[in-house]
C-alpha cells in the first residue's frame, strides 16, 4: 500500500491598520483559526471538533491503521513478492494466490497444515474422495481428476491463478502450465522442504516452521520411549502386491519415517535395500526378511493380495506373527499423502502398536 501524501496548506493574515476596525479584526482571526482547524477540509465543509485536533498532535507515533498493518493478513501481504524455485525455473509471485490448484494431495495436507486449502484438489485412488482424516476442512474444494490423470478440463474451469504439482505428472505438465504459473516440485522431495515452499507461496512461513518444530518435538519424545522398549527388535514395512511382497528399505519416503525419524532398527536384509526404495520378494521368502515387528501395510486396491498372505502357512509360521508383533496399516495414509498431518498419524499408529498403547 502506498502511503498517501498530504500536502499543507497555509494562511497569511494581514494586519488591520485602523484601531477603529478591531471588532473586524478579531472576526477575521476567528475565521482563520476556524480553517486551520481543519486542515483543508475535502468532507463536505465539516469541521474537525477540538478535541480531536488536539489528539491528534498529542499522539503523533500512533496512526490509525497500526492494528490493521498488524493483522495477519496485512503480514502475508508484507511477504510479496517473492520468487519460488522450482524443477521448471523461477516463478515470482505478485501477490498471495487466491485459487491454488493441487495436483498432488501432500500439497493439500500442507496447505491445511498452515492454515491454507486449495480451491481444488486431485484425488489418490480411484474413487473421487478425498482422504478422510481431511474431509472435515475440505469443503467445496473441487475434485481434479486423480493424482495418476489429472482432470485437464476441471483444472480450466477451477481457474487457478497457481497450480501445484510434481514431476510425476511430467506427462501433462505441458497442458496444464498453459492453463496457469506452474510449480514444480519433486515427488520425492522431504516434506520439510515442500512445506517451507508452501509456507513461502502463501505468506504462512511462520507457521510452517512451527508445523515442522513441532513434529520435531514430537518425534524426538517417541524416538527415546521406543528406544527404551524395544532394544535391539527390527522393524519392517511390508506390502502385497500382485507381483510379490514388496519389501521397503530406508530410502523409501515411509521407510525413512520409521527408520530415521522414529529411529527403529533395521533388519540386515533391508539394509541391503540400497539402489532403489524397495525390493519385491516371493511369499515363500518372506520369512528371509527376519524382522521381529512387521507393519503390513494394505488397502481396497490391494486387498486381496494382503488376505493372501495373511492366510498362508509361510506368513502364520513367522515368530512375529506368532506373538502380535505384525500391524495391519492402511497404505494409502501411509504412503500416498506425505504432509504433515499424514505423518503425525502415521507416527502415532506406529508407536502405538510398538509401545502397546493401542
Amino acid at each position: 500500500m502506498k502511503a498517501a501524501k498530504r500536502q499543507t496548506t497555509g494562511s497569511r493574515i494581514y494586519a488591520a491598520q485602523k484601531s477603529g476596525l478591531l471588532m473586524v479584526w478579531m472576526l477575521a482571526l476567528l475565521l482563520v483559526l476556524t480553517a486551520c482547524g481543519t486542515g483543508g477540509d475535502t468532507n463536505g465543509g465539516a469541521t474537525a471538533q477540538p478535541s480531536a485536533v488536539a489528539s491528534a498532535s498529542a499522539e503523533p507515533s500512533a496512526p490509525p491503521d497500526t492494528e490493521a498493518q498488524s493483522s495477519p493478513e496485512a503480514q502475508a501481504a508484507a511477504a510479496f513478492p517473492v520468487t519460488i524455485s522450482h524443477l521448471k525455473g523461477e516463478y515470482t509471485l505478485t501477490e498471495k494466490p487466491k485459487v491454488i490448484a493441487a495436483l498432488d494431495v501432500k500439497f493439500v495436507d500442507q496447505l491445511i497444515a498452515v492454515g491454507e486449502r486449495p480451491a481444488g484438489s486431485v484425488v489418490a485412488g480411484t474413487k473421487d474422495e478425498f482422504p478422510e482424516y481431511l474431509n472435515a476442512q475440505l469443503g467445496d474444494v473441487k475434485v481434479l481428476g486423480t493424482r495418476d490423470e489429472p482432470n485437464l478440463e476441471a483444472i480450466v474451469a477451477l481457474n487457478p491463478d497457481l497450480i501445484l504439482m510434481t514431476d510425476f505428472q511430467e506427462e501433462v505438465y505441458d497442458s496444464v502450465s498453459q492453463i496457469a504459473p506452474t510449480v514444480v516440485l519433486d515427488f520425492y522431495e522431504d516434506w520439510r522442504d515442500t512445506l517451507a515452499v508452501i509456507g513461502t507461496i502463501t505468506g504462512k512461513q511462520a507457521e510452517a516452521e512451527l508445523v515442522r518444530q513441532a513434529y520435531g518435538d514430537k518425534i524426538t519424545g517417541l524416538r527415546e520411549q521406543l528406544a527404551a522398549k524395544l532394544g535391539d527388535e527390527t522393524i519392517a514395512l511390508i506390502r502385497p502386491r500382485p507381483e510379490g511382497i514388496r519389501v521397503h528399505g530406508p530410502e523409501h519416503r515411509t521407510g525413512s519415517i520409521l527408520y530415521e525419524d522414529l529411529g527403529l532398527n533395521v533388519p540386515a536384509f533391508v539394509q541391503e535395500i540400497k539402489d532403489d526404495t524397495s525390493v519385491e520378494i516371493s511369499m515363500e521368502t518372506v520369512a528371509d526378511v527376519g524382522a521381529d515387528h512387521y507393519f503390513l501395510l494394505s488397502d481396497d486396491l490391494f486387498a486381496k493380495e494382503a488376505e493372501a498372505l495373511a492366510g498362508s502357512p509361510v506368513w502364520k509360521s513367522l515368530d512375529a506373527v506368532k506373538n502380535n508383533r505384525a500391524y495391519d496399516v492402511n497404505s494409502t495414509l501411509w504412503i500416498a499423502y506425505y504432509g504433515p498431518i499424514a505423518l503425525n498419524i502415521i507416527v502415532d499408529q506406529a508407536s502405538e502398536a510398538l509401545l502397546g498403547t493401542h
